[in-house]
């Protein structure tokens, strides 16, 4: 099962949740206190280890409108 992040707008706290992803988009009960929160966009890194070493080899954290190999440059 995927893990996804809700941002409760009532606390102003995040949480991660495992759940089907044909409940994505259902709004998830907060643990601290028990509003309805939206699914937001969460952010990662992948690593992979090629001839060169450990190379970062995708990240996801707005820029997908970067035309570079390396998002550094967009953080």
């Amino acid at each position: 099962m995927p893990l996804y992040e809700y941002y409760c707008e009532k606390c102003d706290s995040k949480f991660e949740l495992l759940r089907p992803m044909s409940k994505m988009n259902d709004a998830a009960s907060c643990p601290k206190c028990a509003a309805a929160s939206k699914r937001i966009l969460s952010r990662f890194s992948a690593f992979s280890k090629g001839m060169g070493g450990l190379t970062k080899s995708l990240v996801s954290d707005g820029c997908s409108s970067c035309s570079s190999t390396s998002c550094d440059s967009c953080h």
